[in-house]
């Protein structure tokens, strides 16, 4: 059986479409784990609409972070597999069979993900992401992240306790995602299995800054591993200008320009994209209005 963890914060706009694409389901054996922080909307109606066989509806005594608000929902989650639907997402029919069948046929198997297509607030196709086949996952998704959260499932097992890092804001599922990939057989399906809405609201200072904080501190924990760091020196780098970039990109909203020329300087022969940032980064002019476009 796969339990479901949902979580939903006043997210009655999508909820039905996400939760009807779970009944779609070509595999029937899953529950949803419904996860309801204190909405104020009309979530809670929605959702008891649902049959309470296949939905276990939990409500919070108050409204708590998200990584907290996920722990909360992952004690209810002791079935033989795992997987993640946020409630203005959509999983396509065959999702959950796909992921079932590798499980089976590979019992080292650990976590897998596919690909995705995003969609706007309309349901409009706007783009997609399709992961690249590896033998390395880990290796890869330092140097693209491609792990989208909806389209992950994960084998639980009894030694291995899954949780996410309830202080994190903005970067909570790459910090376990990652961690998993790193020591875990890991499979990936490269097409679409989930349909992942883009919404326009953009950065803004605070979630940028606490991206790159919560992911450098996920990099630190992972490369503490001598071995590990290693093995994956050369991905490591630009893993870590990623972050580099996000921080230059918080310091111009700060307008302390030489603090972010500062920060790309050591990953300026990196590539020539990190040059070119490099050199951006000396106009604080030429980088906003490049950064306008960019969510």
């Amino acid at each position: 059986m796969f339990k479901i963890l949902t979580n939903c914060f006043n997210c009655e706009k999508y909820l039905k479409e996400a939760i009807d694409s779970v009944f779609a389901q070509t595999f029937k054996d899953w529950k949803i784990i419904f996860v309801d922080n204190c909405s104020t909307d009309k979530s809670a109606e929605i959702i008891k609409q649902y049959p309470s066989d296949k939905i276990e509806y939990l409500r919070t005594k108050k409204t708590i972070p998200l990584g907290e608000a996920r722990n909360f929902g992952l004690q209810f989650c002791d079935s033989e597999y795992l997987a993640f639907l946020d409630t203005d997402d959509i999983w396509l029919p065959n999702k959950l069979q796909q992921q079932f069948e590798i499980f089976q046929n590979n019992p080292d198997v650990i976590l897998i993900y596919g690909g995705a297509i995003w969609i706007d607030e309309n349901g409009k196709k706007i783009g997609e992401l399709i992961p690249q086949k590896s033998d390395d996952p880990f290796k890869i998704n330092l140097l693209r992240y491609e792990i989208n959260m909806q389209s992950v499932a994960i084998r639980n097992q009894p030694h291995r306790k899954i949780e996410f890092n309830s202080k994190y804001e903005f970067a909570p599922d790459f910090d376990l995602f990652m961690k998993i990939i790193s020591r875990n057989k890991t499979e990936i399906i490269p097409e679409p299995i989930v349909k992942y809405r883009k919404l326009s609201n953009s950065l803004t200072s605070k979630k940028i800054n606490r991206w790159w904080v919560e992911t450098k501190e996920t990099l630190d924990k992972i490369f503490f591993d001598k071995e590990l760091s290693e093995k994956y020196s050369y991905e490591k780098q630009f893993a870590y200008a990623k972050v580099a970039y996000y921080k230059a990109r918080y310091l111009m909203t700060q307008n302390q320009t030489q603090e972010a020329v500062q920060v790309l300087n050591e990953y300026k022969n990196l590539s020539k994209q990190y040059f070119g940032l490099w050199l951006l980064a000396h106009s604080k002019l030429l980088w906003n209005f490049i950064h306008k476009f960019k969510k």
